[in-house]
């Protein structure tokens, strides 16, 4: 029987130059990794620190574009802002164009609605689109159609009278408009019809032209006529509002209507004179002076015709 010698314990190979230089590099590849993540990490935390400390990022924000970059990087979707029905909602799509986004959101589009971008439009990263609820509403608005007035002139009627012989009538017309809305806020209106339901109807007046009257035997040329009410009075002891004593033929106005001084001729009295006012003389009111309160009681309160002399 033949022994193999064995040495006890077994000696491991000795170590090459080429092998102690291998781990050498190995050492100095871990080591340098080590540090430059160590550096990453710390110039990482240096920039999230100050970017929080001067406010222009936050926490929600970060973790937005983590959120982003991990379905970017693990699903192939991409984020874009989707403003739709009064609501901003930060998406994210698969879709190669805005159509297919809004199938993919199950939005449904009205004829009216636009789509910003168009519907062809490819997606891009942090897209915004927005959808643009169009509304069209129609408004129907009546207004009255004045009507004129026709002057016809009569010459048997005295200067200054007017008679109505025919009473108007207002017209009726209709607009319709078209109304515009975008989200619910009215942008723009539009007149598409304007239409004459009914015609107005004119009044026809006439007005005198007669300025001559013949009374007492005398032809009378006047500028105008008015119906007065007229009233008696007699001796107030005060002098009239020209300074004057009141007398016949003297009548007290309102300067308003008939200025101091005008020449009249009042019918059933005759001619007089505007020298006087009164606190209770106002419009179309006339005091005619008597000499005695018999004679002015007999007259009373009447309307009569004035004419305003020339």
């Amino acid at each position: 029987m033949n022994w193999c010698p064995v040495e006890w314990p077994t000696q491991s190979p000795r170590p090459t130059l080429a092998r102690l230089e291998a781990k050498q590099s190995s050492k100095k590849a871990a080591m340098a990794a080590l540090i430059g993540i160590s550096s990453l990490l710390v110039m990482t935390s240096v920039v999230l620190g100050f970017a929080l400390w001067s406010k222009t990022i936050t926490i929600p924000k970060i973790i937005d574009q983590i959120e982003s970059f991990i379905c970017e990087m693990v699903t192939g979707e991409i984020p874009v802002n989707l403003r739709v029905d009064g609501k901003h909602d930060v998406v994210f799509t698969s879709s190669k164009d805005v159509k297919g986004l809004l199938v993919e959101q199950n939005i449904q589009l009205k004829s009216e609605d636009q789509v910003l971008p168009a519907l062809t439009t490819s997606l891009e990263k942090n897209m915004d689109i927005e959808i643009i609820r169009v509304e069209v509403k129609k408004e129907y608005q009546h207004y009255a159609i004045p009507f004129k007035t026709e002057r016809i002139a009569n010459p048997e009627m005295a200067r200054g009278f007017v008679k109505e012989v025919k009473g108007g009538k207002e017209g009726l017309q209709r607009e319709v408009w078209s109304i515009r809305y975008e989200n619910g806020v009215e942008v723009s209106r539009t007149c598409e019809v304007r239409e004459e339901l009914e015609k107005p109807v004119n009044s026809i007046v006439q007005y005198g032209t007669l300025s001559t009257v013949s009374r007492g035997g005398q032809n009378l040329r006047f500028s105008r006529a008015l119906t007065m009410l007229a009233t008696g009075y007699s001796y107030t002891g005060n002098n009239t509002a020209s300074g004057i004593p009141p007398c016949s033929g003297v009548a007290a106005v309102d300067p308003a209507v008939i200025p101091l001084g005008t020449r009249l001729y009042v019918e059933g009295y005759g001619k007089v004179t505007a020298l006087d006012t009164g606190g209770n003389i106002k419009g179309n009111r006339i005091d005619l002076f008597y000499e005695t309160d018999t004679e002015a009681l007999a007259w009373g309160k009447r309307h009569t015709r004035v004419y305003v002399l020339e």
